[in-house]
């Protein structure tokens, strides 16, 4: 165990459980907890517990900090933290619902302090053999992709009633095209910046929930190659995937089967399965990269999640306006 790492953690949700028990699992020990909750885990040590960042008498050992709370609340829960001097942190995606405060983050934030965003898609390994074909020319030019994602919003946590979580309320960051972020990441990471999107959003009366349930994107990319996006609360199994295409051939990426299908310019089929890796796995690399400091490309820093956030604004704004946006 590292008795010089200090962690404190804000937010006890679903993903802020799950980021505790992987710190201990990685030996992790010195935890301080922010949160309401009054009921934890069973095989959890007495952590110390506070209710709020300014109740905690000194903040200037913790070393690393983790927000989870929920999107709405990121940026009020990180400006403190950066104030402490607190050098590294680990903010749940998205960076918030909005760019308000963005300006507060950028001029506080210190030159010894990094923020990186939770967007652990990056550490699946079949995204990771797909973005090496990419990078080796395995399909010559990309001109397009397909990234599709939907689960149905009642069975994503099952102890809980759907229409008064997270993302069921505006008020809270809701809705597919913040909760769903990660296609909008990983397609950055993978094709670089964004030039124009547009976009149609729906918001159905069937789940009961104030927020957009379903939305369909267009990008294009500054490459010029162009990209569809859909987004649902709907798919009654979980499915995700993504399928590019290029002047060489194509590749699949399916999340769901763990499969990654390579088909070359003779139509030769390779497949790649990584049924061996489970899902917790994803989050134990992201959150042992980011405690480890190491220099990992995967690592989502704060300037690509603002950029991020600003395509899913602009996805908003052009459903609502009925036009194309420039970034």
């Amino acid at each position: 165990m590292n008795t010089s790492v200090n962690i404190i953690v804000i937010g006890l949700g679903s993903i802020g459980v799950r980021h505790v028990s992987n710190l201990l699992s990685l030996g992790f020990k010195n935890i301080t907890l922010i949160t309401q909750r009054q009921v934890f885990p069973s095989h959890w040590p007495d952590f110390p517990v506070y209710s709020k960042f300014q109740e905690i008498p000194n903040t200037i050992d913790f070393t690393h900090a983790l927000i989870c709370s929920p999107t709405a609340k990121h940026l009020n829960d990180l400006i403190p933290v950066l104030q402490a001097g607190i050098p590294s942190v680990f903010l749940e995606k998205p960076v918030s619902h909005s760019l308000e405060g963005i300006e507060d983050v950028m001029n506080i934030l210190q030159p010894h302090q990094n923020i990186f965003l939770g967007f652990d898609l990056r550490f699946d390994p079949g995204l990771n053999k797909v973005n090496e074909i990419l990078k080796e020319g395995g399909i010559g030019r990309v001109l397009s992709a397909t990234a599709f994602v939907g689960q149905y919003l009642p069975d994503w946590r099952p102890h809980e009633d759907h229409r008064l979580g997270s993302s069921a309320l505006k008020t809270k960051g809701g809705g597919v095209l913040l909760d769903l972020v990660h296609e909008f990441d990983y397609l950055f990471w993978l094709f670089g910046p964004v030039s124009t999107l547009a976009a149609f959003y729906q918001s159905n009366p069937e789940l009961e929930i104030e927020t957009e349930d379903l939305a369909d994107v267009l990008i294009k990319y500054d490459s010029g190659l162009t990209a569809t996006l859909h987004l649902d609360y709907h798919q009654r199994n979980l499915t995700r995937f993504c399928h590019i295409t290029g002047t060489k051939g194509s590749l699949l990426w399916d999340l769901a089967t763990k499969k990654v299908l390579w088909t070359d310019e003779k139509g030769t089929i390779q497949t790649f399965d990584f049924s061996n890796f489970e899902r917790n796995d994803r989050f134990l690399r992201i959150i042992q990269a980011f405690m480890q400091k190491q220099e990992d490309e995967r690592l989502t820093g704060f300037s690509e999640g603002l950029e991020t956030l600003k395509m899913v604004l602009a996805a908003k704004k052009s459903s609502e306006s009925h036009i194309f946006v420039r970034l």
